[in-house]
């Protein structure tokens, strides 16, 4: 009788630090969990488009920033980390944290716990398409070319075939 009181007792114990352990355990996300990289120099630079008013307006990316039209702001300090999915995944709310990974002349773009995006670039790079959601814009590298291909961006006759450069990995 007396080993199976002590046999309780022990267990209780057990089960009480236990609970107390998991109960402590933080939620936060590791910081080893956001790597930080630079944006691949073939899409760096200034990249002119018209916004969402329908102004010609130059978007800078840097070895640490993305700005474009419909994906980060300008004034919000961000920097940019490899896109893996725990990083992808983490509950932690990181307006500041863009994700990246590239591949050849393709780049996909997140924020955490966010709407995916992705680039693509031209062999000479004269021409950036960005897809978010299910709209791609394009961007030049001169205010001339954009000025002059608006128009026919604009009517959107090769959507379907720009989507599925943008986003074939």
């Amino acid at each position: 009788m007396k080993i199976k009181r002590i046999l309780a007792f022990l267990a209780g114990i057990v089960f009480a630090i236990l609970a107390v352990w998991l109960t402590t355990q933080s939620n936060g996300v590791s910081a080893s969990v956001f790597q930080k990289t630079s944006v691949p120099k073939k899409f760096r630079g200034t990249w002119y488009g018209y916004d969402y008013s329908n102004r010609l307006k130059g978007f800078k990316i840097t070895s640490t920033k993305i700005v474009l039209a419909g994906y980060a702001e300008a004034g919000v300090k961000t920097r940019t980390y490899k896109y893996t999915e725990p990083a992808h995944m983490s509950h932690a709310d990181y307006n500041s944290h863009q994700l990246i990974k590239s591949k050849g002349n393709r780049m996909l773009m997140s924020y955490p716990n966010g709407e995916t995006a992705a680039a693509y670039v031209t062999g000479n790079r004269k021409k950036l398409y960005v897809g978010i959601n299910m709209w791609v814009d394009t961007y030049y590298k001169s205010k001339a070319a954009t000025k002059k291909n608006h128009q026919a961006d604009k009517k959107r006759s090769r959507a379907f075939k720009l989507y599925k450069l943008v986003w074939q990995w």
